[in-house]
């Protein structure tokens, strides 16, 4: 063992690399919150309740039933003797707003349930029995990253290098490490495919060629990859291909019919009763029919640009975006390591122009390419049909030969270089210490904030000092406003420094308000305290927190006006109602404190309320303005809008104008739809670069309610009734419609 350590230390130091820190992402990130874990651990504890496997349709909550259970029986094994104490459809209280400017970089209710101290360390019940799956599939993570290296040393036996520069890219990928410190199966997956891609180069290196032993092995891995997730069903290919490469070499296809007819028998018989299974319950062997029935599928006829379109979210996850999504690395990351696998895949072709011997028979390379390629169809046509296939965690099982190529593409341009031959060891090193660095920022400057409690505070550092107490429970020591002035678009941030004086009896939210000069609302922010992340529940007394409250102001925000800002605290449940504020002399200040005012100012003066709203790259929305806002029943707004043409010959558009609920966007009370101005200027008939001043009269019913109102734009198509989407400037879509500044009518 010593002497094998001695030849192996590298691969060995980065396997111990990698459990310290896949085990330090499993013990940062709470329970539950990665991708589909909690689903995934139900089939485990149904396992362990029950004795059985779950039936589709018939669990009494959803689970992963639909996937093969090898995983799930391991886990299943290593925490039967745990008594949770739940049931198994036990769900943790929700958060519910975890999905705040999902997109966003930050920290802000990035946690989709609320967390207690029953989740902390030393671990008990669930929190053991979740962190001993989680260590299992450690376990399964490293065996992906020494099957890498170990294929690697496959095929290029003379250059070290090359195998322990591509482990790198698989080792310390931010996004693998967390999946492999959470409870799933997409791990396991990436293990049985490169396990699969081992043993084809194997065999390709196998101077005996075919023999009945391969099918044994190969049989084997097929079968436990069945076993690990259905869709491995298409490393098939590269089992094929390997064999028919050695018979065609060796002359062996007798040899061929008898491996194969051999593997297909082990196969069977390790995953033969699965499909059976799945025959009988379901009627037919997949099972994946009656999975789009329970949870919905795409028209593959239809979704093809649908999930063109996801790509670049498939990309982001694959290297680091945690939680559902909602927990993202900065662009830059995806930018790198966009140029990094491009430059690799790029250097694939340069043995092409360089006249040297070739290093790397072309079999080999082929299966590598072959293996991505199947992993990468997989993916896609699982896209086509499904709303939850643009995950980059799909694409593991073809991560390793990924991985491989581009460190080997890489290497290929020191051809072009006069540098010394231990380069590549150097720079295998370098890409291990880079990744490494990358795993490290990502857990500890992005994963771990994200669920991390708001920080305390010393009485030195409280701004704005103000003392008022809320019923008892809870003093607002200090408050900051980032700015008192602002333009649609732009953030206001607003820091509430808090000292907790009672004990609350559950969860109270916090709202914060910015009302304009009408009293009409700007902007609202809802939220637990501490941005979800210490709900008033888990309050001490004695408690002193600080959090920074961050709204952005609309872009459809009326401006100019003066806005106030106010927070309050409130019992969501009925019967609902805010807390009373006392200041520091036990004067009562209502059930809302005002903490400033802030001026809206226009974003420019080109038009009134400038707007940048990109319609399909085809009409701009530049602006926007009401004849009042003030209004009664039976009253007329006019609503004018100001359009700017993207391009000459534009399609045939309507506008549409709907009178819509100031929360409810679906409640439709009016509705207009007409060409720009009435109809007398048609968008094919305008210019590129022309501006066009469209309004529309709004007659308010005799009868309606009094309330806030806002209105709803959108462009139609004027033959299909489709409409337009609204295009950020990255190229992805916003929405549809657009809804403008709210407005009120009085009785």
């Amino acid at each position: 063992m010593r002497a094998t350590l001695r030849r192996n230390r590298d691969i060995s130091l980065i396997l111990l690399l990698f459990v310290l820190v896949a085990f330090a992402y499993s013990a940062i990130n709470p329970l539950h919150e990665a991708t589909d874990e909690l689903r995934h651990y139900r089939f485990v504890r149904y396992i362990v309740q029950n004795g059985s496997l779950p039936v589709q349709g018939l669990e009494p909550c959803r689970s992963q039933s639909h996937h093969p259970p090898l995983i799930y029986l391991l886990g299943a094994a290593a925490t039967f003797w745990i008594d949770t104490g739940r049931d198994v459809c036990y769900t943790p209280e929700a958060n519910p707003f975890w999905a705040y400017r999902y997109a966003d970089v930050g920290t802000d209710n990035k946690n989709q349930y609320l967390h207690g101290p029953d989740e902390a360390f030393p671990w008990s019940g669930e929190a053991l029995a979740v962190h001993l799956v989680r260590g299992l599939n450690i376990l399964v993570g490293a065996g992906v990253v020494w099957l890498t290296w170990a294929t690697g040393r496959v095929i290029w036996p003379q250059k070290r290098a090359l195998a322990l520069g591509g482990t790198a890219l698989v080792a310390f990928n931010p996004m693998f490490l967390y999946m492999s410190g959470a409870i799933n199966n997409d791990v396991i997956a990436a293990l049985s495919g490169v396990a699969v891609l081992y043993g084809c180069v194997r065999l390709l290196r196998d101077p005996a060629g075919l023999r009945p032993v391969w099918g044994v092995v190969l049989g084997a891995l097929y079968g436990l990859a069945l076993m690990s997730k259905f869709n491995m069903a298409a490393v098939l290919l590269l089992m094929g291909v390997a064999m028919t490469w050695v018979a065609w070499r060796r002359g062996q296809w007798r040899q061929w019919l008898q491996v194969g007819l051999l593997a297909g028998l082990v196969a069977a018989l390790l995953a033969g009763w699965w499909f059976v299974r799945n025959q009988l319950l379901y009627g037919e062997p997949t099972g994946f029919r009656i999975l789009t029935e329970l949870w919905g599928a795409r028209d593959p006829r239809d979704s093809f640009p649908v999930a063109v379109s996801e790509l670049p979210h498939v990309w982001t996850t694959l290297w680091g975006r945690f939680g559902y999504g909602q927990i993202p690395l900065p662009e830059g990351v995806y930018r790198a390591m966009s140029w990094l696998v491009g430059l690799g895949l790029a250097g694939l072709a340069v043995p092409i122009f360089v006249r040297r011997q070739r290093d790397t028979p072309f079999i080999y390379l082929f299966m590598l390419v072959l293996n991505v390629a199947v992993a990468f169809g997989v993916l896609f046509n699982y896209m086509l049909v499904s709303p939850a296939g643009a995950m980059g965690r799909f694409f593991f099982p073809g991560l390793p030969a990924l991985a491989l190529l581009v460190f080997y593409g890489l290497d290929q341009w020191r051809r072009l270089l006069p540098l010394r031959r231990d380069t590549a060891t150097a720079a295998a090193w370098g890409l291990n210490l880079a990744m490494l660095a990358l795993a490290l920022v990502a857990l500890f400057g992005y994963l771990a904030p994200a669920y991390a409690r708001p920080g305390s505070f010393a009485e030195a550092d409280i701004p704005n000092p103000i003392d008022a107490q809320f019923d008892n429970l809870v003093k607002l020591r200090g408050y900051a406003l980032s700015s008192d002035t602002l333009r649609p678009g732009e953030p206001l941030d607003v820091d509430l420094y808090w000292e907790v004086t009672g004990q609350p009896p559950g969860n109270y939210l916090l709202f914060v308000h910015v009302r304009d000069e009408d009293g009409l609302m700007v902007v609202q922010r809802d939220t637990h305290p501490g941005l979800g992340k210490l709900p008033s529940s888990q309050w001490r007394p004695g408690d002193r927190f600080y959090e920074t409250v961050r709204l952005y102001i609309p872009e459809t925000a009326y401006v100019p006006r003066t806005a106030t800002v106010s927070i309050g605290l409130y019992a969501p449940t009925p019967p609902a109602y805010r807390l009373g504020i006392t200041g520091p002399g036990g004067e009562a200040w209502g059930d809302a404190l005002e903490l400033g005012q802030v001026n809206l100012i226009p974003a420019g003066d080109a038009h009134p309320n400038p707007q940048n709203q990109n319609f399909n790259d085809e009409i701009r929305l530049v602006g926007y303005e009401y004849s009042q806002r003030l209004l009664h029943p039976g009253d007329a707004l006019t609503v004018t809008l100001y359009w700017e043409a993207l391009r000459d010959r534009l399609p045939d558009y309507l506008v549409q104008v709907h009178m819509v609920g100031e929360y409810d966007e679906n409640q439709v009370w009016l509705t207009s739809d007409w060409r720009p101005q009435a109809g007398q200027l048609p968008t094919p008939e305008w210019a590129a670069g022309q501006i066009v001043r469209d309004s529309h009269l709004v007659l308010l019913p005799a009868d309606l309610p009094p309330g806030v109102y806002r209105i709803n734009v959108a462009l139609l198509d004027a033959t299909s009734r489709t409409r337009q989407n609204i295009v950020a400037e990255d190229g992805h879509w916003i929405n549809d419609h657009l809804l403008l500044a709210p407005f009120h009518v009085e009785p």
